[in-house]
């Protein structure tokens, strides 16, 4: 009786990361894929190297677009509903507490509430991608050759993200 225990704990610990792992890779299969106006800057990580910092213009959000009565603790869940405009890029049409259906080029997303800035008022969300790695020592190259950008995320059926691809905004 016990070795069928640990045979199943074994089993079951197996499964668990093997089903991470394709979890991970079906968000390109069935995921949608939404573009993203942002500005890197370049910092390095001693563990991971080389990455990209990135601001998304969707995570300052203006009080017209914020359609949440109470006030927010830090860290608290908030859905901010996109809709696809110019050349298939994503901007905000609101924000709020509660889960927005949407509708045809539309997208929910979802964010953690970080502050109000009341001087210029705006919202202050974070959507947790944040960080683009990239190789080794082109930190410094993607500073200087790329100023405003376009981030491609997929977004899988059941919530979670990822960075595709990061890319130079023409405009």
């Amino acid at each position: 009786m016990k070795r069928w225990i640990f045979y199943l704990v074994v089993i079951l610990q197996i499964l668990f990361l093997v089903l991470m792992s394709i979890s991970f890779y079906a968000m390109d299969a069935v995921g949608e894929t939404i573009k993203l106006r942002t500005a890197p800057a370049d910092p390095r990580d001693p563990f991971y190297g080389d990455y990209v910092t990135l601001a998304y213009e969707i995570e300052q959000i203006p009080e017209d677009k914020w359609a949440v009565e109470k006030e927010l603790e830090r860290g608290d869940r908030v859905f901010l509903l996109l809709e696809a405009r110019d050349e298939g890029i994503y901007e905000l049409v609101e924000a709020s507490k509660l889960w927005k259906e949407a509708k045809n080029d539309q997208i929910v997303l979802r964010a953690r509430y970080q502050w109000h800035d009341e001087i210029n008022g705006t919202y202050q969300v974070d959507i947790g991608l944040n960080r683009y790695y990239i190789a080794e020592n082109t930190g410094a190259m993607y500073e200087q050759t790329m100023g405003n950008s376009i981030v491609e995320i997929v977004i899988a059926p059941w919530g979670h993200k990822k960075i595709a691809s990061l890319e130079e905004d023409n405009e």
